[in-house]
């Protein structure tokens, strides 16, 4: 039966839909909780055998002809490469209210094609959608905190360090520290080794992690958030704590979790936590955390 009210602008439309879409959110959400339920006692997400992430990324450090591909090998391409054509697209839309295309593909080129990504065409350039979101993070953290200029990065869950590589565009980094495990973290070395950054880097772990040192900015685009609890107290404490700045790109963001930290414990555990709509907005309960200590 169609809504009679389907026909007409307005609230009228959302009334009709309103149950349908509350019934939708009610079922993804009870599935989300009995998925956590199953995994509440396994490590990060990345790590969950499902996707056999790991694995890659252990090949692809030793085998030079995985390395070639790695990027579109569908257990790390699940992690890291995932983004749909319409995202994509709204990626671009947004940078081009700053950037020119050429600009856009000037930045790009900061980070090779290297495991033979994903790519898609705007106009006669091929780019890297995974890329494009790095470039729109780092225009984020720019309007975000126009006043500041982080030298000092600690970036949590870095992937390959594309992240990286797009920020050193727009910022003079100093020293950027790469905390990921550590098979990710010998990936991000062999990629690193074939660019030229423009900063000195280091490798850790949250267990190695150094505490007395002045960092700047702690960066996560995902990462932390799909950290199972236990975890995301232990990076509080040993790294989040000890930054000025934070700025994260959270999934799992909800009021109740049996994984991770909840709304509240964000609340509780980030100081003068302010919290952000994506732009654009890669699914409706992902949210982007600003804090200060």
């Amino acid at each position: 039966m169609v809504c009679p009210y389907l026909k007409n602008k307005g609230s009228a439309v959302r009334f009709c839909l309103w149950p349908l879409i509350t019934m939708q959110y009610k079922k993804y959400h009870f599935n989300r909780l009995l998925k956590e339920f199953k995994n509440r006692l396994k490590g990060s997400d990345s790590s969950l055998e499902e996707y056999k992430y790991l694995d890659i990324v252990e090949q692809a450090v030793k085998d030079e002809a995985t390395f070639k591909i790695f990027r579109s090998i569908p257990g790390y391409k699940d992690i890291l490469e995932h983004i749909n054509d319409e995202l994509a697209e709204k990626y671009y839309i947004n940078l081009r209210e700053k950037l020119s295309h050429k600009e856009i593909v000037d930045i790009s080129k900061l980070v090779k094609n290297i495991g033979n990504p994903q790519l898609k065409k705007f106009d006669k350039d091929e780019l890297n959608p995974t890329v494009l979101r790095y470039i729109n993070v780092a225009l984020d953290l720019r309007s975000k905190f126009r006043e500041y200029e982080f030298k000092n990065f600690v970036e949590l869950g870095c992937g390959f360090g594309g992240q990286a590589l797009i920020l050193d565009k727009f910022y003079k980094i100093d020293k950027y520290t790469f905390v990921d495990l550590p098979q990710v973290n010998m990936l991000i070395k062999k990629f690193l080794d074939l660019h030229n950054p423009n900063f000195k880097y280091s490798l850790s772990t949250i267990e190695t992690f150094e505490k007395n040192k002045g960092y700047d900015l702690f960066l996560s685009n995902y990462a932390f958030s799909e950290l199972p609890k236990n975890l995301q107290l232990k990076t509080i404490h040993s790294i989040v704590s000890k930054v000025n700045y934070g700025y994260m790109t959270v999934n799992n963001f909800n009021k109740v979790s049996i994984r991770y930290l909840n709304i509240n414990g964000y609340q509780n555990y980030l100081n003068n936590l302010e919290i952000f709509s994506e732009k654009p907005e890669s699914y409706i309960f992902n949210k982007i955390l600003l804090f200060k200590n």
